[in-house]
């Protein structure tokens, strides 16, 4: 059957020929429609574009419906000329193209014995001329405003999505999770496998121009479930260019938190200095040109502790370097490759997550990191245009974790069953082992073919198809500690702060039947590979020359295969893709547009690897049944053996298993929008989006499912429930769904003033499981699991409500003034960028509530290792998302000053500032709250009250004041930089 399936996508895709490559479109293209006055459409006219970005010149001839379409074009400014015999020749000039963007180029000839002159109607910008909702920022742009320039610090410039993420270097698109983006560079997919961030596989001077897709994304894209995030570096040209750039940063430049005021806590006088170079150019014009990069970075980061005064410095050291190469070896055939390497040395950082309690947990690690590419795409026969890529990308932690295998260097986690104590804060001792190191690799291989069929009744096709092969691979058992020990216990605590030892590490208490320990048992070595292999058709049907629709499809077939021959997922899902844009007044200027389309999520390994070792050990909870005591020198608390109780236990190639054609997470999403373009000086356009989630991925324990008794790796652990994962489909079942309107403009004033807003407003992100948190992306619920226990009381385990990523409203208003100060003297480039957000939402939840008597009571025959009185969850009150966070708005601004020396010789210097009014506003806190024993009980015997933690509404992280830079704490930062441009 699905050698049958295959067979008939490649027949489809040969009869339905393609665009660009299959994923990851690096090239843009220019089209348009050519009329005489008489508004006949004008075929056999020659249209010529040329560019400084372009080896050479491409040629098209427009079809019997006056259409023409020129492909594979690199992000630039173009020149268009137009010539037929017995007309004028028409000439446009500084067209832009984005990246992977369509630009229209629409003309009118005149007869060449009448005196008019041509007249191009119409020149749409990208928003305009394209179904698809995000944005798009070229280099100049961004190197004038106060922006981050990481790829999430871009992203979070554009309108539909946030950066209200578990993660550091995450965004939420359009109301997905925060792990389901594709990032791209060059073409290549640089994502984490686990937590979809970004790789550092750039350099930040290089980088010439980035798309985000939010919505409205045609066929050629797949395996996210949330949007595309793709960026694309230099490539050198005819004139040999190049630049120098040092960067300046300093902890004492960024005003501290209030928290870090009243700890006495003073961020540390360590100057720190990046440098980055860039040279291109020529080595056979327009035939072969090269492109080189280079980043060194060493830096020192200030780590604080949650409620400590203690403080840390953390010292990074980075190099990159990219080199790239392109040529035309025959007119209309282009082929390019690049190799990026990226190597990080770190030390003291975090060994886990930023909720941390003392140094202890601190690190020291390597991670290699590097990509290759390359690139073939050409016009065949004058007929069809071809593209070809391989790649990959390869990561790898070394030397991550701790190294003392000793049981008393064991970390520690705690409950949060103590009134005013957190759950999951970390402390005592490193997590994870240097001794079992990891990689996150992945290839790539893609290809495409494209045509143009015309006819005078049935319109322009431009048919589109390809494939990709995609393989993500992941290696290592992911052991949580060195000893594959974690404890679990809160710690003594003073005044709503932790007690600490000689050492300055909290002192744990040891209390029978609440402290446990955890025993992580890994397979170090253990790899999986997760194989997509894609198909798409595409066919942009222009149907007049008013209306256009894009009508698509993708297909997924995805197997993998891991260490024991595990087969975690075979299946295959298609997915339709439909545009639609309707020109209102002929001209170009104002169109409606309306999309739908379904997307699967990424087969990540940290959904689609559950029933095999790899980064998933065997665990088993031991509740702690020895003597009460404290400290870390408490010899009972370290010895296994009063441990005496099973909580729970998972062993993932024993009682774990998956469902046949298990599917990744989907979403259905529509959008209707309107874009207006203004006089050539910008647009405005507002797009609806609505987005509704299914296919959840979920583990079903129930007793139907079968008992397995488990006695494997030298413990004999007993009966437990077999896990089956597999896709909800009937209720109870996950929600999710999103809805937005968006709002852009942007405008240029005059030549030295431009200006741009967005206003994101969230009408709905509702649903009753957030899939993920810190470090923990693809989450599963309480969905399917022990129905005959838990179903009674799912409004108490899984509530539904406003999601935790929900943020109502998002502004951004951004501007560019240069003032000229003389020919000789250069200018000075203003930019102001205003950033308001709305509060997000938070539940109020007790952190692993056991089970109660009646619950238990309607235990129909679990083992005991998997129910018991010990068994524990989150219990919430009321409905999700009921609480509501404050919102806050800050001021940033970017000066630039430049001056002409010779030539296109341009030295610079820029100081930014970020929350230039030290916005201080506490807009989040501690939301700890406990089970009030003492409440009335609902008829499942849940407490329904709650106690507030002794630092309930109070600030115990840096995080909770506005941060400057997403990721970065601290009140009004400054950075400056300085370099030159040739």
């Amino acid at each position: 059957m699905r050698r049958l399936l295959v067979a008939a996508v490649s027949a489809l895709l040969l009869a339905f020929s393609s665009l660009a490559v299959a994923q990851g479109l690096q090239t843009g293209v220019i089209t348009g429609i050519v009329q005489s006055n008489d508004n006949l459409s004008l075929p056999g006219v020659t249209v010529t574009v040329a560019s400084p970005s372009l080896q050479g010149m491409r040629t098209a001839v427009t079809d019997v419906n006056g259409v023409y379409l020129i492909r594979g074009l690199p992000a630039g400014i173009y020149t268009v000329g137009f010539d037929l015999s017995a007309f004028q020749p028409g000439r446009r000039e500084n067209v832009a193209l984005p990246l992977g963007g369509a630009t229209e180029v629409n003309i009118v000839m005149s007869l060449a014995n009448r005196t008019e002159v041509v007249n191009v109607t119409a020149e749409a910008p990208s928003p305009v001329a394209t179904v698809s909702s995000g944005a798009t920022f070229t280099k100049t742009q961004l190197d004038l405003l106060p922006v981050g320039r990481t790829p999430a610090h871009i992203a979070d410039l554009a309108p539909g999505l946030t950066s209200d993420t578990p993660n550091t270097g995450q965004v939420t698109i359009s109301g997905a999770t925060a792990f389901d983006n594709v990032f791209m560079i060059n073409g290549v997919d640089i994502n984490d496998n686990l937590f979809g961030t970004a790789h550092n596989l750039f350099i930040e001077d290089a980088i010439q121009e980035t798309n985000i897709l939010t919505g409205g994304i045609s066929a050629e894209w797949g395996r996210f479930s949330g949007g595309v995030v793709n960026m694309i570096t230099k490539s050198g040209g005819n004139t040999f260019t190049g630049s120098f750039r040092e960067n300046f940063a300093n902890p004492t430049w960024i005003d501290e938190t209030p928290r870090q005021h009243a700890a006495g806590i003073k961020n540390p006088d360590l100057l720190s200095k990046s440098y980055e170079g860039t040279f291109g150019g020529p080595l056979v014009k327009d035939g072969l040109w090269f492109f080189s990069a280079g980043r060194y970075e060493p830096s020192d980061t200030n780590l604080t502790f949650i409620l400590s005064d203690q403080a840390a410095i953390r010292h990074d050291v980075n190099k990159r370097g990219e080199l790239k190469f392109t040529g035309t070896p025959a007119q209309g055939h282009t082929i390019y490759g690049d190799y990026t390497n990226n190597s990080t040395e770190q030390n003291n950082r975090y060994s886990l997550n930023s909720n941390s309690l003392d140094p202890s947990v601190l690190i020291s690690e390597t991670q290699p990191n590097s990509l290759f590419v390359t690139n073939y795409s050409g016009v065949l026969k004058n007929q069809y245009f071809a593209t070809a890529q391989y790649s990959q990308k390869k990561f790898a932690f070394e030397g991550a974790g701790g190294t003392n295998t000793a049981i008393t260097a064991s970390p520690i986690r705690t409950r949060g069953l103590t009134p005013g104590i957190a759950a999951n804060l970390l402390y005592a001792a490193p997590f994870f082992s240097a001794l079992d190191p990891e990689t996150r690799d992945n290839h790539q291989v893609t290809a495409s073919v494209s045509r143009l069929l015309s006819g005078k009744r049935s319109g322009t096709h431009d048919l589109k198809g390809g494939f990709e092969y995609y393989r993500s691979t992941r290696t290592g058992g992911n052991s949580q500690s060195a000893t594959n020990y974690v404890f679990q216990a809160d710690y003594l605590q003073s005044g709503g702060k932790p007690v600490y030892d000689a050492q300055g590490v909290p002192i744990p208490v040891w209390t029978p039947g609440v402290s446990r320990v955890q025993n992580w048992i890994p397979t170090i070595g253990a790899v999986i590979n997760i194989n997509t292999t894609s198909f798409f058709a595409q066919d942009r049907w222009i149907a007049k020359p008013r209306l256009s629709v894009d009508l698509g499809v993708r297909l997924e077939i995805v197997r993998s295969n891991a260490t024991g021959d595990i087969v975690t997922v075979d299946t295959n899902k298609a997915m339709p893709r439909l545009g639609v844009a309707y020109d209102l007044q002929g001209a170009g200027k104002t169109v409606l547009q309306a999309t739908f389309g379904t997307y699967s999520g990424k087969y990540s390994e940290a959904q689609f690897a559950s029933n095999t070792d790899v980064g998933n050990p065997s665990r088993v909870t031991y509740g702690y049944t020895g003597p009460a005591g404290q400290g870390r020198d408490f010899a009972p608390a370290f010895n296994v053996a009063n441990y005496g109780t099973i909580i729970s236990a998972a062993f993932p190639t024993a009682n774990i298993f998956v469902a046949d054609g298990v599917r990744s997470p989907s979403v259905a999403e529509f959008t209707l929008g309107i874009a207006r373009e203004l006089g050539g000086k910008g647009y405005f356009k507002v797009t609806y989006q609505y987005r509704n989630w299914y296919d959840f991925l979920e583990d079903t324990i129930q007793l139907s499912n079968g008992i397995v008794h488990v006695n494997q790796k030298g413990v004999n652990v007993g009966d437990l429930t077999k896990v089956i994962y597999t896709n909800l489909t009937s209720a109870p079942n996950v929600d999710r769904m999103y809805q937005s309107l968006v709002f852009q403009n942007t405008y240029r004033f005059r030549n030295n003033v431009s200006f741009g807003a967005h206003w994101t407003l969230q009408l709905k992100n509702e649903g009753n499981s957030n899939a993920e948190a810190a470090n923990q992306p693809g989450l599963t619920s309480r969905f399917g699991d022990y129905p005959e226990i838990l179903g009674p009381a799912l409004d108490r385990y899984q509530p539904y409500g406003r999601l935790a990523d929900y943020q109502r409203s998002k502004l951004r208003v951004y501007g560019t003034y240069t003032v000229g100060v003389g020919s000789r003297y250069g200018a000075v480039d203003i930019s102001p960028l205003w950033r308001l957000d709305s509060g997000q939402s938070f539940s109020y939840f007790a952190s692993l509530y056991p089970l109660s008597t009646v619950e238990l009571a309607r235990n129909p025959g679990y083992p005991v290792n998997d129910i018991n009185s010990l068994t524990s969850y989150d219990l919430y009150f009321g409905d999700r998302g009921t609480g509501q966070f404050k919102g806050f708005g800050l001021l940033d601004l970017a000066a630039t000053y430049s001056v002409p020396v010779f030539k296109s010789l341009k030295p610079w210097i820029k100081v930014e500032f970020y929350n230039l009014l030290n916005n201080n506003k506490l807009i989040k806190w501690d939301t700890t709250v406990t089970a009030d024993p003492n409440s009335p009980k609902d008829a499942n015997g849940l407490p329904t009250g709650y106690i507030q933690g002794a630092n309930f509404g109070k600030a115990v992280q840096d995080n909770q004041f506005p941060q400057p830079i997403p990721g970065t704490n601290g009140g009004r930062l400054f950075r400056m930089a300085f370099g030159v441009r040739f």
